[in-house]
């Protein structure tokens, strides 16, 4: 399961924009936060017991004033370590699904803050088109003088002060 995972996140990567919107993104995002959280709650919850268990095992040892080493004290203790090694991985697993809606959510913000739009009709601009490409309204004005381009509500040249 785990081998192809870092080919399909490079492979979502590729194209960002989409990246939370296509269906094997949000198949992948879940798999990674259910597989995720299940194993940060076997594994910590596993290590706190067991922490627990070590602690209680030690504590009732030490009142019998028994002699020889209780050896039930050894499973907990060893435990502990794979337990919170399980729920270090299923913290990476959720923190991977995670970033998936993250990149999402930030390139759907930069996109809506950084393009341009259209004021006719809303459609995607980029700074140097002069005319809408989906409705051909007017964008940028270019000076008869200089060749400047220039926004549509300015009324003089930016660069020469012609009127445009």
């Amino acid at each position: 399961m785990f081998e192809n995972l870092r080919e399909e996140i490079r492979l979502l990567n590729s194209d960002v924009k989409n990246v939370s919107n296509s269906k094997k993104a949000k198949e992948l995002r879940q798999k990674l936060l259910t597989i995720g959280g299940i194993l940060m709650a076997i594994g910590f919850g596993g290590a706190f017991l067991c922490f627990i268990s070590f602690a209680l095992i030690s504590v009732s040892s030490v009142n019998s004033l028994t002699t020889g080493f209780p050896t039930q004290i050894l499973i907990p203790f060893f435990l502990i370590i794979p337990l919170s090694v399980v729920g270090g991985i299923g913290s990476t697993l959720t923190k991977a699904g995670l970033s998936i809606v993250i990149t999402g959510y930030t390139s759907n913000l930069v996109e809506e803050t950084v393009w341009e739009k259209c004021p006719n009709c809303g459609d995607k601009i980029t700074k140097d088109e002069l005319f809408c490409n989906k409705c051909g309204r007017q964008l940028r004005k270019t000076c008869s003088q200089c060749g400047t381009v220039n926004d549509p509500s300015d009324n003089y040249c930016k660069k020469c002060g012609n009127r445009l």
